[in-house]
């Protein structure tokens, strides 16, 4: 039986590792982001059954991002954490922080894992990932200037995911391939000119690709 795969959006570093964890234990396969953006994108590879998301966020929070999702046809599960009363009807369920971890082992194994569907596209959702490749160029750029090897690994598989599913292979491809070499043991130095190419890629995939 395939994994259930979970996106985790949860901004506080202590509860996103407990999520992932206590997912994992579960047998899930997992990812986390930090914020209502990152999820929205990640989301559209329509690579998860099940999305997990805390209520505030900085940059887009869960409500936020949910209603977008919402508006562009995602009808995958939602489910909420929130410490306050949430009234948004976007979501599956909604769960009380603390988290009650065993009420939500239960809840992830019976949500059912979602069948393969091919993403129905339509002029707002292609502007909506053109418009993020040009983010995530700018994301890319930053981290490769820090050297923040992990970040550049995070948005390659991102692009992977989202362009794999919008048509451009070539792009998923090459973000396959640079997430590859930096996850193996070549130094980041040695890896600068394939880096530079890839964030120039997304910026002019972002911004002449455009469509709306």
């Amino acid at each position: 039986m395939t994994a259930k795969q979970i996106l985790i959006a949860e901004d506080d570093s202590f509860l996103r590792t407990l999520l992932l964890t206590q997912c994992q234990s579960l047998g899930m396969k997992t990812h986390a982001v930090a914020n209502g953006e990152h999820l929205v994108s990640e989301a559209l590879s329509y690579q998860y059954d099940i999305i997990l998301t805390d209520i505030q966020m900085p940059v887009c929070d869960g409500i936020a991002a949910t209603r977008i999702l919402r508006r562009l046809g995602y009808d995958r599960p939602i489910i909420a954490m929130s410490a306050d009363e949430v009234h948004e009807t976007g979501f599956d369920q909604i769960l009380a922080k603390p988290i009650d971890m065993r009420q939500l082992a239960q809840l992830l194994q019976q949500t059912p894992a979602q069948d393969s569907v091919a993403l129905q596209l339509d002029d707002e959702l292609i502007a909506l990932f053109y418009t993020n490749l040009q983010q995530l160029s700018s994301e890319f750029a930053r981290a490769l200037q820090l050297a923040q090897r992990d970040t550049l690994r995070q948005i390659c598989h991102k692009v992977k995911g989202g362009a794999a599913s919008f048509g451009e292979a070539d792009l998923a491809k090459l973000a396959d391939k640079l997430q590859h070499e930096l996850l193996s043991d070549t130094p980041l130095d040695e890896l600068q000119q394939s880096c530079q190419y890839f964030a120039q890629l997304l910026q002019q995939f972002g911004g002449s690709n455009a469509r709306t």
